[in-house]
């Protein structure tokens, strides 16, 4: 009996890069984020961010329809590492946030994503606006991925976030910002199990041994 061979059935697994599948597909990436503090009343101390955003993404929803602008719906857990250029303070925290996908357009996907986060800062100690170590982050953004090559995507995106301690301690006037990030994706899309591979390549050998005159 021939050896297996597996090359035929896991290569016909394979997902193109546009297909929009639920069953294990996850996002990995990581962006860099510069914010700038909003001028608005009692934004004050002209807040400057730069912060490290690791991610990990999951998809719980696709759309087919044609009629739906949107292609897909996913979950992202992302973390906060970072330093407040002025006035000073670290950032150590994580987002949760909800992520709609567009229709890909060519190379690119825009999206659209929201939610909120928290974090441990001594930017209070630094900053009127805030109070206290402990604050959260809502927040909304746009962006889109350009695929550089398939499942590899450069990301863009801009993001609008508000900063307080949710009124844990007085006073809690919080601040607005706007951030720019830049970041790199990968994307892994399911395949045939390992175990299922091997028998419907077994299975092809026995036929075409049983074909033979």
């Amino acid at each position: 009996m021939n050896a297996p061979n597996r090359a035929g059935p896991v290569q016909a697994a394979k997902i193109s890069r546009d297909d929009r599948t639920p069953e294990g597909r996850w996002t990995y990436g990581a962006q860099l984020g510069f914010a700038l503090e909003n001028n608005i009343p009692r934004n004050i101390s002209h807040i400057v961010l730069l912060v490290a955003q690791p991610h990990v993404g999951l998809t719980l929803l696709n759309f087919a329809s044609p009629r739906v602008p949107a292609s897909r719906f996913a979950i992202v857990t992302e973390g906060i590492l970072g330093n407040a250029v002025h006035p000073g303070g670290h950032l150590l925290g994580s987002n949760l946030l909800f992520r709609l996908d567009g229709r890909p357009k060519h190379r690119a996907v825009p999206y659209f994503d929201w939610g909120a986060g928290f974090l441990h800062t001594t930017l209070a100690t630094r900053a009127p606006e805030l109070s206290g170590n402990l604050q959260f982050i809502p927040q909304a953004g746009v962006g889109f991925q350009y695929f550089v090559r398939p499942r590899r995507a450069v990301v863009l995106e801009y993001r609008y976030l508000h900063m307080s301690n949710a009124g844990i301690r007085e006073p809690n006037h919080g601040w607005n910002g706007s951030m720019l990030s830049v970041g790199y994706e990968w994307l892994l899309r399911p395949r045939l199990p390992h175990w299922n591979a091997f028998r419907a390549s077994h299975t092809r050998s026995l036929l075409s041994a049983s074909s033979k005159p």
